[in-house]
């Protein structure tokens, strides 16, 4: 058995998040919408560890702000206990949109607004993390 820790960001352009899509090749979630992210390296910062994983997979530079919302699961069959810890994000000052490419890992990004959250494949705790996003979005702005 072992544990993971993960972070990801809630990042906001024009009332509409960043989702990118999991590829069909993967075994968990394959072909699900995520927030970016991802784990947390031996003795990393969480935050340094989420503006890492924000450049490997969507090659945008981030400030991560105060964390929102966690959550844990358990995967491989019962033997892993991941635990995310979810943060608001922006674009770092002078970061455009524009710089936005998706990783090898990724096949898709979508920008969902709070009412589209059922027209795409994202699990039921990323729709939770998602809502819960949007509201807390509303108290930092």
């Amino acid at each position: 058995m072992n544990q993971k820790i993960v972070c990801t960001g809630f990042l906001l352009h024009k009332n509409k998040v960043l989702t990118i899509q999991r590829s069909f090749k993967e075994k968990f979630l394959p072909g699900f919408f995520e927030l970016p992210g991802g784990k947390v390296d031996f003795g990393e910062d969480p935050r340094e560890a989420l503006a890492r994983e924000f450049h490997e997979e969507v090659n945008l530079e981030i400030e991560v702000g105060d964390p929102y919302h966690t959550f844990s699961y358990i995967s491989d069959n019962g033997n892993r206990h991941t635990v995310d810890i979810l943060y608001m994000v922006r674009l770092f000052n002078g970061e455009s949109i524009e710089n936005l490419k998706l990783s090898e890992d990724h096949i898709d990004v979508k920008w969902i607004g709070s009412n589209e959250i059922n027209q795409y494949d994202l699990s039921d705790e990323i729709k939770k993390c998602i809502l819960k996003g949007f509201q807390s979005s509303a108290i930092y702005s």
